[in-house]
């Protein structure tokens, strides 16, 4: 789970939250002062989204995201290439560049930070490895072209 914040606005977005940490992300965030804007999910596996629902609970403006190519429900549903972006254009947003990385499942996404030089891929790269891909909806074709290509 990642926390990212504009810091001139306080607008907030968490990237793949879990139901077990809710309670500790959510006390974060109001002691930051930050407004939640996004829970954004990289794909549809309960080690990655279970926490979005519960966010929104607690912060009823943030809207769920994930990959239109997932099959799951949520506010915002981005393709590739589309962006996300937290804060003011023309000052120091945070925009994040979709990108579409299936191989983990179909619907895998994977957010660049291009500012942070920063890639947020959740199962499609991992440190040494990457992610499984003897699930329903896994391809090691698929994952092999996505991590070569995106």
């Amino acid at each position: 789970t990642y926390l990212l914040a504009d810091l001139a606005t306080k607008q907030a977005l968490i990237i793949d939250p879990v139901v077990d940490t809710v309670e500790r992300d959510a006390k974060l965030i109001q002691q930051l002062g930050l407004k939640l804007r996004y829970a954004v999910n990289t794909h549809v596996h309960a080690d990655h989204i279970t926490g979005s629902g519960e966010l929104k609970k607690k912060f009823p403006d943030c809207k769920s995201v994930i990959s239109n190519a997932s099959g799951a429900k949520a506010d915002i549903y981005m393709k590739d290439g589309e962006l996300i972006q937290i804060g003011e254009t023309g000052k120091t947003p945070v925009i994040l560049e979709c990108r579409a990385t299936p191989g983990h499942t179909n619907g895998c996404m994977s957010f660049v930070w291009h500012k942070n030089t920063s890639v947020f891929t959740g199962d499609t790269l991992l440190i040494r490895g990457c992610g499984r891909t003897d699930f329903q909806q896994g391809s090691s074709d698929k994952l092999y072209t996505s991590i070569q290509t995106k």
